[in-house]
């Protein structure tokens, strides 16, 4: 995470829309970002049910509120193929094709 200029963000939420799929961000948010600050922010998925995990879906993207101290608002970001080609593999472990015995995946 970096800001680049202006007044500090927060980082309040983030998310993925999939029930199946839960994330993990490391430190814990609420994480605040000064001007000229960068962050790392460490995020882990995790699939909670292998049967209703989506197998392509393309251009996953991520839910993200940030607020200012004056506004807040919600975001939607793709992050790229390298993201959508990395969750699509690590999801395959998780979840074999014969994933639909309905037991929980291993992170």
């Amino acid at each position: 995470m970096r800001t680049s200029s202006g007044p500090a963000v927060t980082v309040e939420r983030i998310g993925q829309p999939s029930e199946a799929l839960s994330v993990l961000i490391r430190p814990r948010l609420p994480v605040t970002v000064a001007a000229g600050e960068v962050r790392e922010l460490v995020l882990t998925i995790q699939a909670k049910d292998c049967v209703h995990v989506a197998r392509n879906s393309g251009m996953p993207f991520l839910e993200v509120t940030l607020s200012n101290g004056s506004q807040k608002e919600d975001h939607s970001y793709i992050p790229g193929d390298r993201y959508a080609r990395d969750l699509s593999v690590a999801l395959t472990r998780a979840c074999p094709e014969d994933r639909d015995d309905g037991t929980p995946a291993p992170s």
